[in-house]
């Protein structure tokens, strides 16, 4: 079979990235991310025999969706897979569209959290898609690829959602998470044009390296549990290292961002990784993301000499009622100490910030505000709460009668607020966001910070332009 994995192009001159949980334009993080999952997803298709194409739209140079359209048409495919988010929803629709209309009869697929959540409800409204890939990815997408191939003998495999006879729409089967990771092959790196994506503070490529899924925290409002789900999943030590080496090696990639839910999740796990990489020199530079409560000082000094070069935290709050509400788990203490210890060992580090979670008032969310600028963190993010489905925070403010989103498209973790929780307006909910960014990132010691290092790497110029304008 002829196979074309796609993230869609530009929507109304709105790139987004569309990775598990991470689904917002791409100008909020002022960085392109390369499309990791499609890229796992070729490499399982490639290794059953099937041609692939991988066309990332984000990273064409013409606008619109005649430069696809043309591609997909010279490739042929049997079948189109789209990588679909919530915020890219309606630019997703367009493309599936444009697909079918150009080239009926080749069945077109959509992939993501946003047919993961929304279930029947997501694919009655997205007629555009005649069939989706619910949950983690790669067994369903496999299944998928036999079951065309067959004829489409027997009912859809476990994880492919798909449409009766009227149109209507026909629940999945659940498809079992992959238990073995190190199963998987690595990503086709080689089908991505690597040189698009590159690091926003010192324009080196990147590329995202899975170390591990599933997380058991209960946050209230992480839509990951249903992707990759609670149980702590990891490859194995060895499998990490060669894939760092095989990047290294075969496209001269040396930087990386570890995607997983909570790095240091399995603590012996992150030293022993940590230790291995001190053992080659530390050739490689790498970001992480992880709970403030998982790290101490030994742990990140040995993550400093390994390489790591910017941790993310999930702060969320400066008001322990609002933690409490939201179940992290973590106290203000915690939070606190995790930013010092990253600043003394000389690690840069990234606060998340969400405003809106049950029990916001304008007095918690000026708190959150002193509190992130009291921190001394290198750079920040902040979100409104978004009441995705299938999460305890979508439940919630669907029996309380809060949400006002009329569009999927409007569920933006970087978009405006859609919730009223009455005791914060979302108008309230903005100017606060706006607020923080704007005293965060237009202050005297930040500006004099990104000063120097434009003057370090003048490459950064036009991305540093780019994020302040989305600010």
């Amino acid at each position: 079979m002829r196979v074309v994995l796609i993230n869609p192009p530009p929507h109304e001159g709105k790139r987004f990235i569309r990775e598990g949980r991470c689904m917002q334009s791409v100008a909020s993080w002022a960085a392109l991310w390369p499309p990791l999952t499609l890229a796992q997803l070729a490499v399982l298709a490639r290794r059953d025999g099937h041609d692939v194409l991988l066309l990332d739209g984000n990273t064409q140079r013409q606008a619109g969706l005649k430069p696809l359209l043309d591609a997909v048409g010279a490739f042929r495919p049997d079948v189109a897979v789209l990588s679909t988010g919530f915020p890219s929803l309606e630019g997703d629709h367009a493309a599936a569209l444009a697909i079918r209309d150009a080239y009926p009869g080749i069945p077109v697929v959509g992939l993501g959290q946003f047919f993961t959540l929304t279930g029947t409800e997501g694919f009655r409204e997205t007629p555009e898609f005649d069939l989706a890939l619910m949950g983690e990815p790669e067994k369903p997408f496999m299944n998928l690829l036999a079951w065309l191939q067959s004829g489409r003998q027997g009912d859809p495999p476990p994880g492919v959602m798909c449409r009766d006879a009227d149109g209507h729409p026909r629940d999945a089967v659940p498809a079992e998470p992959l238990d073995r990771l190190d199963e998987l092959p690595f990503p086709a790196v080689d089908l991505l044009q690597r040189d698009a994506y590159r690091l926003p503070h010192n324009g080196q490529p990147f590329m995202l390296v899975n170390v591990a899924r599933g997380c058991s925290a209960p946050c209230i409002f992480c839509i990951a549990p249903a992707y990759h789900g609670r149980r702590l999943r990891r490859h194995s030590l060895e499998y990490v290292l060669a894939e760092l080496e095989h990047f290294d090696r075969e496209f001269g990639l040396k930087h990386f961002l570890f995607w997983e839910e909570v790095f240091a999740h399995d603590r012996t796990f992150a030293e022993a990784l940590c230790e291995a990489m001190i053992s080659r020199g530390t050739p490689w530079a790498w970001a992480a993301t992880t709970r403030a409560d998982r790290v101490d000082r030994a742990l990140l000094t040995l993550m400093k000499r390994a390489g790591c070069f910017l941790l993310g935290l999930g702060i969320e709050s400066g008001n322990q009622v609002i933690l409490d509400n939201a179940r992290k788990g973590e106290t203000l203490d915690d939070l606190r100490r995790a930013v010092a210890l990253c600043r003394e060992t000389g690690i840069r580090s990234m606060g998340h910030f969400i405003f809106g979670l049950p029990g916001e008032t304008r007095e918690t969310a000026e708190e959150t505000l002193r509190f992130a600028l009291s921190l001394g963190l290198d750079y920040l993010q902040c979100y409104a709460a978004v009441p995705y489905p299938g999460t305890p925070l979508g439940k919630m403010a669907q029996e309380k009668g809060w949400i006002r989103a009329t569009r999927w498209s409007q569920y933006d973790f970087g978009g405006p607020s859609i919730m009223d929780i009455g005791t914060i307006t979302p108008e309230e909910v903005d100017a606060f966001r706006r607020r923080l960014f704007r005293r965060f990132y237009l202050s005297p010691g930040f500006l004099a910070r990104q000063a120097r290092e434009l003057l370090a790497n003048p490459r950064q110029l036009i991305q540093a332009a780019g994020f302040l304008r989305w600010i």
